[in-house]
């Protein structure tokens, strides 16, 4: 240990950046104790007329455990809290039941209440609380681990602000050491210190043999200078959209109108964004560098797998009511800036892309480019050009947003339609002998052992494929269907989630086009 760390630095550092963590989240709560060093942090609500009294104490508020919530009183009297002055934000519980100590941190009602916060579990000493917006979007606000719980710093903000309050993070940090470096030149303190933003005292001597240095003190989060909400989406203005995240953990927005045509300002947005479009393939065209109608052709990067980066000023090509559907899937990101390699190189230095990076977009790529090179080997398509009636299909497929058997099924049956329905099985029986009733898969696999092509893993996947539709996707379930059963098994149904399973289905798909060209073309 060197002086500085002694000197507790790093600590001081903590309550100078006011315990704000990236992207706009603060730790109010955490604990961690051994014979050396100890660190303590928790929090409080102050009533804004007793600020004063308060932040002029480097004394905590409230102490772990002694919240002092709904008490009875020598004269039977109730009341909801012990201070009237101070309100607890968290609650330290610990319960001395048979099977050991249990313990775990709860947070104020009152605050769950005013957002209506959804909450998982994975047990009490894990949670996270969720905003819910009015499109069913999860936004995360606390987070609860066993000794640590950190707090998007928007949200307090608010809440304090609507309330009249201040909202206090109590500290603690000691050291202890029984011997300490001779060129120390170690200076014995009792000082307090002090500004707008916190109060603490910092203590070092030697106590009975012990060389000690602590701090103790309070660190006040501010409300806000207006009364407004910021979840209130109706008072910004639509054409806005966000470009970042300030210190203060506030998103920042711009309004396109704004920003100059030469600038590579990004905003983002989640992915379905897209289903709009996609749900209406007649209308919408979607590749991997635009969504257009007859109407706008907005420039996106689709190459990424979760997100759509989006040039500020090229929303402007967007009527009204699209740029409104655009804001509700908004997002900021971590990253400063996140491209594609395809979207930088083709979009940003001018040089044209081989082929799109989503897995999606890539399988209809190499679709039709496996098609047409198959075409000039053999003369004849593998797989069957589609009715113009059919050809939406094409144009919808997707990888799904969401884990949602619907939209599952829809894109597995547009896969299963494009490859396994479209074998041309007139073609590939031409010069092999069959047993009578032989089907789709297994006239395909005659024409490769044809070829001297065995390839197991290939045609188990196929089969198991035209399973999954046959007996989940194109007819109703039965228990009874022992094929499809094995489908389910195959693909791991019951353990995963459905869009990692077409990610799979994607990826073999893909698969058997290079297996196929590799060998044969």
């Amino acid at each position: 240990m060197n002086l500085e760390t002694f000197l507790l630095k790093d600590k001081i550092q903590e309550i100078e950046n006011g315990f704000k963590i990236k992207n706009g989240w603060l730790l109010i709560c955490e604990s961690t104790y051994d014979e050396i060093e100890s660190k303590g942090i928790y929090c409080a609500l102050i009533k804004n007329k007793y600020l004063e009294k308060y932040s002029s104490s480097h004394s905590w508020p409230i102490n772990y455990g002694y919240e002092g919530k709904s008490n009875v009183y020598g004269d039977n009297s109730y009341q909801t809290y012990d201070n009237e002055e101070v309100e607890p934000f968290l609650f330290r519980k610990s319960f001395n039941i048979k099977d050991g100590i249990k313990k775990y941190i709860d947070v104020g009602e009152e605050f769950i209440l005013f957002y209506r916060l959804f909450e998982e579990v994975a047990d009490k000493q894990n949670r996270v609380y969720y905003f819910v917006n009015d499109y069913g979007e999860l936004d995360e606000v606390i987070v609860v681990e066993p000794n640590k719980v950190k707090i998007k710093l928007k949200y307090l903000k608010e809440y304090i602000t609507m309330r009249d309050m201040h909202f206090f993070i109590s500290f603690e940090y000691m050291i202890l050491r029984k011997t300490i470096d001779k060129d120390w030149n170690l200076e014995f303190i009792d000082k307090d210190f002090s500004n707008e933003n916190y109060f603490y005292n910092h203590l070092i001597r030697n106590d009975m043999g012990t060389y000690q240095s602590w701090i103790l003190g309070n660190y006040f989060i501010k409300p806000n200078v207006s009364k407004r909400s910021y979840l209130d989406f109706d008072n910004f203005h639509c054409e806005e959209f966000i470009i970042g995240i300030d210190e203060n953990g506030e998103i920042i927005l711009k309004n396109p109108k704004y920003e100059s045509k030469g600038n590579f300002t990004f905003t983002y947005f989640k992915k379905e964004v897209l289903n709009k479009y996609y749900n209406n393939p007649i209308e919408y065209e979607i590749d991997s560098f635009s969504v257009s109608n007859k109407y706008f052709r907005l420039k996106i990067d689709n190459n990424l797998e979760n997100i759509i980066p989006v040039l500020l000023t090229d929303l402007l090509i967007l009527p009204e009511n699209e740029q409104l559907h655009w804001k509700q899937y908004n997002i900021p990101i971590t990253e400063d800036l996140k491209l594609s390699s395809t979207y930088y190189k083709t979009m940003i230095l001018g040089n044209w892309y081989e082929s799109p990076e989503s897995i999606d977009l890539y399988f209809k790529h190499l679709y039709n480019d496996f098609n047409k090179k198959w075409y000039q080997k053999f003369g004849w398509n593998l797989y069957k050009p589609l009715a113009k009636e059919d050809e939406f299909n094409f144009k919808a497929l997707h990888l799904i947003t969401e884990n949602n058997i619907k939209s599952f099924c829809e894109q597995t049956l547009t896969i299963v339609k494009l490859t396994i329905d479209r074998i041309n099985e007139k073609e590939i029986v031409k010069g092999i002998e069959l047993e009578p009733n032989t089907k789709g898969i297994s006239k395909f696999q005659k024409f490769l052992e044809s070829k001297n092509m065995d390839i197991p893993d290939l045609f188990e996947f196929l089969r198991h494929l035209q399973s999954l539709r046959s007996g989940l996707i194109a007819h109703t379930f039965s228990n009874s269907n022992k094929e499809c059963k094995k489908a389910l098994e195959y693909f791991n149904f019951n353990e995963r989630n459905l869009i990692d399973i077409q990610k799979e289905i994607f990826k073999k798909s893909i698969r058997t086009f290079s297996t196929l060209e590799t060998h044969l073309l």
